[in-house]
């Protein structure tokens, strides 16, 4: 019976062999990083532990001008009932072209991956080993078994959200977002700086600084009331 650093043994050494291709160099405002691309790292795990063995869960999500920050809370399991929680970490995402829908998607995963580092899986990106994986002449090759079926730059594969009641992410289209059965209140709404909500039976409606946020709005699904002057949204529609 693998115990969980046996497994977490395992997923490091499977990222390592996976060479340069699941190495990114990070720019922080000129700063630069190496570090792990999601998608290795979640194939790693799935891999080695496998999908219905780990979950998150869904604490906390913003949306401020230009970022979409997320808090989450990961969840393991290693041949027993039990989940182990580490804890939990906060992962940001910069909104780009009005992209909400992505960039909530991307704060996910950012803290995610955090979340794997204090288990330490992933352990040599957080430990400034990658800067010569990055810069070899000669990247090793992943081996047929243990490449990603996924490419670096495809949408890293999140594990299983667990069975309760969480945010659903907006979609990037023009149709509306899953929402609530009953009635939400300003809590389950996403958070956008500046704005606050009313609550009018099954109609929610944006108060604050909305001239300045109607791009953030419309994007989570309010829509303009030509006759009353403002932003509203139905929580009755599907």
């Amino acid at each position: 019976m693998s115990t969980l650093t046996e497994k977490i043994h395992e997923i490091n050494e499977l990222i390592r062999s996976f060479g340069r291709a699941a190495v990114q160099k990070i720019d922080f405002g000129g700063q630069i990083r190496y570090g792990y691309r999601p998608q290795y790292v979640f194939d790693a795990v799935n891999q080695i532990i496998k999908p219905e063995n780990w979950r998150y869960e869904l604490i906390k999500e913003e949306i401020f001008e230009n970022q979409a920050v997320a808090e989450v809370k990961l969840f393991l399991k290693i041949d027993t009932d039990e989940w182990f929680c580490k804890g939990s970490h906060k992962g940001q995402m910069n909104i780009v072209k009005g992209n909400v829908g992505d960039a909530q998607k991307g704060a996910i995963t950012d803290a995610l991956q955090k979340c794997l580092s204090l288990c330490s899986i992933g352990q040599d990106s957080y430990r400034g080993l990658l800067e010569n994986v990055y810069n070899s002449r000669s990247p090793q090759a992943p081996s047929r078994q243990s490449l990603p079926k996924s490419t670096p730059q495809s949408q890293p594969l999140l594990p299983p959200k667990p069975e309760m009641t969480q945010p659903t992410l907006p979609s990037t289209n023009q149709s509306q977002p899953t929402l609530p059965s009953e009635p939400a209140d300003s809590a389950s709404l996403p958070k956008i700086d500046g704005i606050t909500y009313q609550h009018h039976d099954s109609i929610v409606i944006a108060m604050g600084k909305v001239f300045d946020k109607k791009e953030l709005l419309k994007a989570v699904g309010f829509k303009w009331n030509k006759e009353q002057k403002n932003w509203y949204k139905d929580l009755t529609t599907h």
